[in-house]
């Protein structure tokens, strides 16, 4: 299996270098998708590289178009299997696609953002590597100044397993914070979803409580927001070509118990996983209102830093 060579624009679904009109960086890691009982993926794997293209770089993505330069790495994920078994070869296959991840993130940072702000961003698998690049590689360093914010969904991130230079975004403009959230239905049973997280990700003794900040509103003093803040979701299920209409008023969500529990209008065309899991929505319901969040940010880092980088 080929390691990618992050120098060669093949191994970047997405790598945008003029910066002009764009007065931040993004770095977005792609959930998975590779479907298979092997561990990783082959790079050269023609559906998992399509349905990167098609679903995230159209649909996921897209959202951050107008305040960023993209900068989106394929890498040797972890396949669907390696989810279901994550002990024994299960954890290898998604250090091995972690070792991808931080090879290209290191190289984005030498390279191509040279000193910029930078939003890192990523879903599912991807928000995974996304904490762990935060830890290794972000963390108590001066990085640290330059990143805007964090958006991680789809992964249970335990508040006391965040690094303490990394707190939850507490209002929308808030800059060098994480926001993080799991969609489910308003009456899925999320219990044994919150114990794992809290078992996989958590650290012994300290804070279990899953980080949920609600992409409707971006602040922790409104945990609950009606259909009336929903600017706008991207109607499922993906598909090729250009995006969608977005539909304003679509979704309504509160945060309750770790999670986010989400209300559809009737009418939206929603991908569904079973157990009232809306996992694959995670980004397609808030589209517009995170294209609005991550523009808000970017403006509010540039008043507190201006246009010195260090």
């Amino acid at each position: 299996m080929a390691t990618p060579d992050y120098e060669h624009a093949e191994s970047w679904a997405l790598r945008e270098d003029a910066v002009e009109g764009k007065d931040a960086d993004l770095f977005y890691i792609h959930p998975t998708t590779f479907r298979s009982d092997q561990w990783n993926q082959d790079m050269s794997d023609p559906q998992a590289r399509e349905w990167v293209d098609v679903s995230v770089t159209t649909r996921q993505a897209s959202a951050f178009a107008d305040c960023c330069r993209r900068f989106m790495p394929r890498y040797r994920q972890a396949s669907s299997r390696a989810f279901v078994e994550r002990d024994g070869e299960g954890r290898r296959a998604y250090d091995l696609a972690y070792q991808d991840v931080r090879t290209a993130f290191r190289a984005f940072i030498a390279h191509h953002s040279r000193g910029r702000p930078f939003i890192l961003a990523g879903h599912s698998q991807g928000a995974l590597h996304g904490l762990r690049l935060i830890r290794e590689e972000i963390s108590g360093t001066p990085l640290m100044k330059r990143l805007v914010v964090a958006y991680l969904p789809g992964v249970g991130m335990p508040l006391g397993g965040l690094p303490s230079d990394l707190p939850p975004c507490a209002e929308p403009e808030s800059t060098g914070c994480i926001a993080s959230w799991n969609s489910f239905t308003p009456d899925a049973d999320t219990g044994s979803y919150v114990s794992r997280s809290v078992r996989d990700y958590g650290i012994e003794g300290r804070d279990p409580t899953l980080l949920c900040v609600n992409p409707l509103s971006f602040s922790l003093a409104r945990p609950e927001a009606g259909f009336d803040s929903s600017s706008g979701a991207l109607p499922g299920p993906a598909a090729g070509g250009a995006l969608p209409p977005l539909v304003p008023g679509a979704v309504a969500a509160r945060c309750e118990g770790g999670v986010l529990r989400v209300t559809v209008r009737p009418g939206l065309s929603v991908e569904q996983l079973p157990g009232g899991n809306l996992h694959m929505n995670d980004i397609a319901f808030f589209w517009a209102d995170i294209a609005a969040n991550a523009r808000l940010r970017v403006v509010a880092w540039r008043q507190q830093h201006g246009d010195r980088y260090e």
